[in-house]
Order: C-alpha cells, then sequence, then structure tokens
C-alpha cells in the first residue's frame, strides 16, 4: 500500500528549516517535534510554555523541558518582549468536562508472565502549583530539597511534580515519600514513573504509613539478598531470576533453615540434575524441613542414605545374578556325578 498527501492542504502552508529534519530528525522527541511545528504554525508570535501545554494537553513541565531542547539547538531563543496569549481552544463546558478519577492500580499479566502494575490519569501539577504549595507547606520544599540530595542533581519539572503528588495527591507523608525514592535509587530505578508506579502499588497492599513503608523496603532488602545468594549458589549470571523462581527462595528463606542447606540443596539439585532446578532443591528442602533436618551434617547423612537406597535394588540384582550363577554351578556338578554313577 502506498500513500499520497492530499493536495488540498496546500492552500496553506508554513515551512520548517531543512536542518529540523537533516540534523534533529533523530535526535528530537516525538514532543519537541510536535511543539516545533506549533511554534512553527505560528512563526513571528511569542507564545509562552502555558499557551503551548493548552495546545498540546500535555503538562507544562514536560513542554518546558521539550522548549529547551530547541533552545539549545539554536532553532528557538527566548524573546524579551511579553508573550502573546493566542487564543486557546474553547473550554468545555462545567457540565460536559471530565473528572480526572483517583488513581487506582490494575494489574495485567504479560505474554512471559511478568506482572504489569499500571495507575489510573492523575490531576497534573503545574509549577506554578508547586510553587504555591511550597510557600503553603514547607515540608514539600524539604521534601523537594531532600530528594534533589538522593538523586545527586537538579529536579526536572516532572520529578518535582510526581515527588509533589505523593504527598498531596497520594497522602504519603515526605519521609515515606524520601525513603522510597532512596531505596529505588539503590535499586538501580532512577525513573521516576518507576517511583510513582511502586507508590501506587504499595498502597492499593495497604502500604501507606512511614513504619509500613520501613516495614516493606527492610523485607525487600532482605528478598533481594537472599537472591543473590540463591543465584550465586545456582551459579545464574545471564539472566535474572523469574518470579516463580524468586516464589521459590522466598519460600526457603521461610522455613527457617539455615542459609547452608539451601545453598547445599542448590549444588545438589545441579549435581543430579545437569541444570538449574529450582523444582528439585525444594523437594529437598521440603524433605529436610519434614525431617526436621537442621544442620549441614545431618543433610549430608540424608542424601548418602537416599543414594544408598537407591543403588541397593541393583546390588541385589547383581547378588541375585551372583546366586543364580553360584545355583547352576552346583546343578551341573550335581548333574555330572550322577552321570559317573
Amino acid at each position: 500500500m502506498s500513500y499520497l498527501i492530499d493536495s488540498g492542504i496546500w492552500s496553506s502552508v508554513f515551512a520548517v528549516p531543512t536542518a529540523v529534519v537533516d540534523d534533529h530528525i533523530k535526535m528530537c522527541s516525538p514532543l519537541s517535534l510536535k511543539i516545533l511545528l506549533l511554534m512553527l504554525r505560528h512563526s513571528g508570535t511569542p507564545v509562552d510554555v502555558q499557551w503551548l501545554s493548552e495546545r498540546l494537553c500535555i503538562p507544562a513541565g514536560d513542554v518546558a523541558d521539550a522548549v529547551n531542547y530547541w533552545v539549545g539547538a539554536g532553532i528557538v531563543r527566548e524573546s524579551g518582549a511579553a508573550a502573546k496569549r493566542l487564543p486557546a481552544r474553547p473550554a468545555p463546558d462545567a457540565e460536559t468536562a471530565p473528572v480526572l478519577p483517583a488513581p487506582a492500580v490494575t494489574e495485567e499479566v504479560s505474554s512471559e508472565g511478568q506482572r504489569i502494575v499500571t495507575i489510573s490519569a492523575r490531576q497534573k501539577i503545574s509549577r506554578a502549583d508547586i510553587a504555591e504549595m511550597e510557600k503553603a507547606d514547607g515540608a514539600i520544599g524539604e521534601l523537594l530539597r531532600e530528594a534533589q540530595n538522593i538523586l545527586g542533581a537538579p529536579l526536572t519539572p516532572v520529578e518535582s511534580e510526581i515527588l509533589v503528588a505523593l504527598h498531596s495527591y497520594y497522602g504519603l507523608d515526605t519521609g515515606a515519600v524520601l525513603m522510597l525514592l532512596q531505596y529505588c535509587v539503590e535499586s538501580g530505578h532512577r525513573s521516576m514513573n518507576y517511583l510513582e508506579r511502586t507508590a501506587a502499588a504499595w498502597m492499593e497492599r495497604g502500604i501507606s504509613s512511614h513504619e509500613q513503608v520501613e516495614q516493606e523496603i527492610v523485607r525487600l532488602t532482605r528478598s533481594g539478598e537472599n537472591e543473590k545468594k540463591v543465584v550465586k549458589a545456582f551459579g545464574i549470571y545471564s539472566r535474572s531470576l523469574t518470579s516463580k523462581e524468586r516464589g521459590y527462595v522466598e519460600r526457603w528463606f521461610s522455613l527457617g533453615l539455615d542459609e547452608k542447606l539451601i545453598f547445599l540443596a542448590c549444588e545438589r539439585a545441579v549435581e543430579n540434575t545437569g541444570k538449574v532446578s529450582f523444582a528439585y532443591a525444594d523437594k529437598i528442602l521440603s524433605s529436610w524441613k519434614t525431617k526436621g533436618i537442621a544442620t549441614v551434617k545431618a543433610a549430608v547423612e540424608d542424601l548418602s542414605a537416599g543414594a544408598a537406597r537407591r543403588a541397593a535394588p541393583q546390588n541385589k540384582s547383581a547378588q541375585t545374578g551372583r546366586d543364580s550363577s553360584l545355583d547352576m554351578d552346583k546343578l551341573h556338578a550335581l548333574l555330572h556325578r550322577q552321570a559317573d554313577d
């Protein structure tokens, strides 16, 4: 299938610099390109971030970041003149204005079996709103300053918005927000979208107070350390654990067994199956738990006894074969004696 531009639209056109396509089409974001096209459509008229935000239905903070790309490229410059307020799109009637739902969490399962957590839309918070909130609540200013220290860089408008939303919209106290941010950064997740999804998922599970957030972080930190131990015991270096495998690890350590027993079970699983088998190791550990085995010495003795039991039928069969051979020799000797007689 081929495509053709409708010639009727050429009755009204505006120019796009070739440098935009030649030098920036691969580098600029889709939002930056949208903004530039909108500004080119109104070329010669200074516009501000708020107007662009209203026309594109995109948060002002995101718009400001996208405009800065073109400012840095030298294609857009800041105007000393006051920006003209071009007519915005008509606002919808109050009766028909959409109402944004409160943040809610939904879970989906991907084709790979992974759980995907998503949150519904929330009301956007502009930079002007954040400034007003800082004046009214000193805790918000402290939150943003401490968050900047944790991230080690100035906050972007989007980062500031999400941090403030976690406090003012989701209802987390600032200490809980900072703890969660610190945990995400140390876990290698610096994305504010990841931070917001995590907070929403935790709140859906009833984790919202300072103490509950702290307890959940301690639990997850301990689980992460346990997973690293099992990964080392199995010799897994080329991939991450699946959700099912993480479930096995959590169960093993919840049994209260010495971690040395867990390492031994993992090693024996690889030796006996020739591969990483969490299910095989789980059978071994479940058996030891049932038998009350709590030491490595007792576990080794149990494994040795099991190996002996498995080998016993073969020995018996071999012994039976030898006995049968001896009986046949006796029978031949008896027949020879009878023949001599």
